[in-house]
Parts: C-alpha cells; sequence; structure tokens
C-alpha cells in the first residue's frame, strides 16, 4: 500500500476492521453472563479481560516491530525458534478454524429463526429451515461469506466493517430502546442485581463468556501487514488496538450486557436473540440482521487462518500468486461448513475444549513467553537476534510514546539498553520496570490460564450433563 497515506484515513480503516474482527458471536451471550454476575462485577471483570487483550496484543506489536516481522509465526520463530513457531501454528489454526465452525452453526439458528419470523404466520420454504437451519447457513456462507473471504488483504473488509458496525449498532440501539420502554424491569425487580452477584455457582460460565470476549491478536497480525510499513504502521495498529479493545468493545459489549440482562433478568438466554424483543415479523428482521453481521464477522478469522497456512505452505514471505489464493480460501470455507453441516453438535463440544485452550496459548501465553524471551535477550545482548536497532527508541515511542518528563517505562527500558548500563538507575526505577515488563505480564497469563480452566470445567460439565 502506498506509504504517503493519512494517519486518521489509516487509523480509521484498521479500527473499523477491527471493531468487526472483535464484535462477532462473542456478542449475543454477554447478556446471559451479566444476568449471572450483576452489573458491578460484569464491567469490573469485563475491564480486567479487555485490559489483560490489551496489554498482551502492546508486546506482540513490540515484538514485530523489533524482529521486523509481520506475522504472528514470524515473531515467534525470531524470538522463540521453531518450537515457538510450531505452537503458534497450531495454536491459531485450532482457535480460528473452531470458531469459523461455531459461527457457522450460530448462522444456521439465526437465520432460520429469521426466515420462520418474517414468513409468519405463512411457513417459510423448508430448504431454507429444515434440518437446524442447515440451507440458510449454506446461503449465507455462498452470497456473503465467501465472496468476501476472496478479498486479498484484511484492510479491503473496510466498506463491508462499515456496513458491519451500522448493522450491529442498529440491533444494539433496537434493544436498549426496547429495555428503556419496559422499564428496566430486572433492575426494578432485584433480578439483576447492581452490586452484587446472583450465584457464586454460575460465574465460572459467565467468567468464560466475558473471558473469550477480547481476544484479537490473531487478526491483528494480518492487518499489520497491510498497514504502511515500518514504525509508522506499528504506531497507527496500537493505537487502533487500544481505541478498539479498550473503548469500543468495552461500550458495546457493556451497554449490550447491561441492557440485554436489564429486560429479561435470569431468564435471559444463552443466545439472547431467543428472547423475544419485538412483536411479529420485526422480531425476524433483527434476526435477519444479526445473520448478516455474522456472516460479514466470519472473513476476518478466514483471512488471518489463510494468512497463517499460506505461512505454512509457501513461507511468510512468498509472492501473491491467486491460484493459490483462491484454493486456501475455498478449501478453509469448505472445510469448515462441512463440519458445520455433519458434526453441528458435536463439533461445537469439540472446539469449545479446543478453542478454550488455544485461546489461552495465543492470546496470553505466546505474547508474555515471546515478551519476556526478547527482554532476555535484550539485556544479555545476545548477537544474531533480528532486532531493528536504529529504530528501536522510534518503534517503542510511537506504541507507547514517552510523556513530557520521559519518565515512563518504556521510555526507561530503551535507554537502559541503550546505555547498556552507563547510567546506573535507581531502585525505585528498577522496581517500576520490573513490575512493569516482568510481574504485571506473568499476572495476565495467570488470569488467562485461570479463565481457560473455568472454560474446560464447564464444558465438560455441560458435556456430561447433557
Amino acid at each position: 500500500m502506498k506509504t504517503s497515506e493519512g494517519y486518521f484515513r489509516a487509523l480509521f480503516s484498521a479500527s473499523v476492521t477491527l471493531t468487526l474482527a472483535i464484535l462477532g458471536s462473542s456478542l449475543l451471550p454477554v447478556p446471559y453472563a451479566f444476568s449471572k454476575t450483576g452489573v458491578l462485577l460484569g464491567i469490573l471483570v469485563m475491564l480486567v479481560v479487555a485490559g489483560s487483550n490489551c496489554l498482551t496484543s502492546l508486546l506482540l506489536l513490540k515484538a514485530a516491530g523489533k524482529t521486523g516481522h509481520d506475522s504472528y509465526e514470524g515473531v515467534a520463530l525470531a524470538v522463540g525458534g521453531q518450537k515457538w513457531k510450531v505452537l503458534t501454528q497450531v495454536s491459531l489454526i485450532l482457535l480460528l478454524f473452531g470458531t469459523i465452525v461455531g459461527d457457522f452453526a450460530l448462522i444456521s439458528d439465526v437465520s432460520a429463526r429469521a426466515f420462520k419470523g418474517l414468513a409468519a404466520p405463512d411457513t417459510p420454504p423448508a430448504w431454507l429451515v429444515a434440518y437446524d437451519g442447515r440451507g440458510t447457513m449454506c446461503l449465507f456462507a455462498v452470497v456473503a461469506v465467501w465472496p468476501l473471504c476472496c478479498l486479498k488483504g484484511m484492510r479491503q473488509l473496510e466498506s463491508a466493517a462499515t456496513v458491519g458496525v451500522i448493522v450491529i449498532l442498529t440491533v444494539l440501539g433496537i434493544i436498549v430502546q426496547t429495555s428503556i420502554h419496559a422499564g428496566l424491569p430486572a433492575i426494578k425487580s432485584g433480578e439483576l442485581p447492581l452490586w452484587t452477584f446472583e450465584s457464586a455457582a454460575q460465574l465460572p460460565e459467565a467468567f468464560v463468556v466475558l473471558g473469550f470476549a477480547f481476544y484479537l491478536q490473531p487478526m491483528m497480525m494480518p492487518l499489520l501487514h497491510d498497514m504502511p510499513p515500518g514504525p509508522s504502521g506499528l504506531a497507527i495498529t496500537s493505537t487502533a488496538v487500544k481505541i478498539v479493545i479498550i473503548g469500543v468493545a468495552c461500550l458495546m459489549y457493556g451497554t449490550m450486557g447491561i441492557f440485554g440482562a436489564a429486560r429479561f433478568g435470569q431468564a435471559t438466554e444463552g443466545d439472547c436473540l431467543v428472547n423475544t424483543w419485538l412483536e411479529g415479523r420485526r422480531e425476524g428482521w433483527i434476526d435477519l440482521f444479526m445473520a448478516l453481521y455474522l456472516s460479514i464477522s466470519i472473513p476476518p478469522m478466514q483471512i488471518s487462518l489463510r494468512y497463517t497456512l499460506d505461512s505454512l505452505i509457501a513461507g511468510e514471505d512468498a509472492p501473491f500468486e491467486w491460484k493459490r489464493h483462491m484454493a486456501e480460501t475455498t478449501g478453509i470455507i469448505i472445510s469448515t461448513l462441512l463440519v458445520a453441516l455433519i458434526f453441528p453438535a458435536y463439533a461445537e463440544k469439540i472446539f469449545a475444549i479446543t478453542g478454550a485452550t488455544a485461546v489461552c496459548i495465543v492470546c496470553y501465553v505466546i505474547p508474555v513467553g515471546l515478551h519476556l524471551k526478547l527482554r532476555a535477550h535484550e539485556k544479555a545482548r545476545t548477537p544474531g537476534l533480528a532486532l531493528i536497532q536504529q529504530e528501536d527508541r522510534e518503534v517503542q515511542a510511537l506504541l507507547l510514546p514517552a510523556d513530557g518528563n520521559e519518565d515512563d517505562d518504556v521510555h526507561l527500558s530503551i535507554t537502559a539498553v541503550e546505555h547498556n548500563g552507563q547510567q546506573p538507575e535507581s531502585k525505585l526505577s528498577q522496581c517500576w520496570q520490573t513490575t512493569h515488563q516482568v510481574v504485571l505480564p506473568v499476572v495476565v497469563v495467570v488470569v488467562g490460564v485461570s479463565l481457560s480452566v473455568a472454560a474446560l470445567l464447564t464444558t465438560c460439565r455441560q458435556w456430561f450433563s447433557a
């Protein structure tokens, strides 16, 4: 792409694309999670998870700037070696493949409800709604998902992402307006507690929903590949990540969770659109809008999966070929669609387990592990590591700029590396660096592992109790 592109133009493109990537199917169960946690605890858990994912995303971008790689597995290879690369590739494939399968299954449910609602009181064509909506799943896959997945890069989804954001804002507006018009009944009755939670036994399931709603790392790296090269592209991507995770996602999830749970309380379904928000055919329109949005939200994950597979098949810097591009795209769509069509219930359980494990590895363990290894390399001044020495200060300052007194941790870290111990640091400064660059990332890993354990236990309990 052209390097002369304006900063705000590129920032808008990156932000709207990442918004589409993060606000996918995770939006629908958030009201259910809030109905179990209550308002205060739900907001606190949401902020902790959002902050943790934002931190690990910035650590991954920092490693990308220092190694000169714009792919997740490329960074893993440069910093950790072949074993880290293989771990990254396997985890990415499991996470993205399973998520796409789950989204296809969700499209079948939502779209089948949509056509039934729109046709009421008549009956829609059997091929659309029979077999749990598999016909509508194939329809949306052919008409919406596959054409968007054929696009060359992540940023070419900008127009579709803008439409998707408008659609989801429309659905969100309907939920907020309906809940307010009803008088927020669950809050008034105390069924949705403001300051406490409903039941401790139901908290793990709610934590799982909120814990996996903010991951962006797999989609962030292919986007970085499409950004302006060098420190400016890293800076724009870093800013977009913070805007989307801390700003947009928290606002959207929080609004959806509070107002959705405030309307139905403990009767809130795991898919909040199963609850009745409007009467008659208008309910069908809400489901149709959501099915459209879910279809638009699959391509960012598919492009990220294709990016990983292409790197595995042809190499990280292989020249682009349309034949290979279309073969990989079509192969991913057909394989994920077939799994969703043939084994919907079984696939959902299997990929819930692999997804919980892969999210922990991709979004918490690997970014923090690479950060700590990179920090150890810098401290030891290890020769041979492909660092961008001359641009190090500029990259870090753009990613997390220092304030006017130049006393933040990034600046201190850069100064310490450049002077290589020539200017001794105070104990307070060393303690701050250790806390911010070692202790905090380790705490984030603990949070991620705890969420994954909760997800695995919840999934297994549901599996064996079914």
